[in-house]
C-alpha cells in the first residue's frame, strides 16, 4: 500500500513526497518511528497494513496532500 502524489504509485512521472517531508512528519509524531511504513522512490509505503495502519496512513495522506493507494490501484479513504 502507497501514500502518493502520483495518479498512479506506479507512475513514473508525477509530484513526490520529499524525503526532508517525510521526516518532518514522523518527527512531529513520535508514534510513527514504530509503524511499519518507509519512504520510498516519492512516496510512502507498507506491505500488509492492518486495518489500524491503513487508518493512519490515510490520516498521513491528508497532512502531506497525498492519497492512499493500493497495489493494484484502488484508492482508500478515512
Amino acid at each position: 500500500m502507497h501514500i502518493t502524489r502520483r495518479e498512479n504509485w506506479w507512475d513514473e512521472e508525477g509530484q513526490d513526497i520529499s524525503r526532508a517531508e517525510w521526516q518532518a512528519v514522523v518527527a512531529a509524531d513520535s508514534g510513527l518511528a514504530m509503524a511499519p511504513l518507509w519512504w520510498t522512490a516519492g512516496r510512502i509505503v507498507s506491505k500488509n497494513p492492518s486495518d489500524a495502519v491503513i487508518a493512519t496512513m490515510c490520516q498521513l495522506a491528508k497532512v502531506l496532500d497525498a492519497r492512499v493507494q493500493g497495489d493494484d490501484g484502488e484508492y482508500y479513504d478515512a
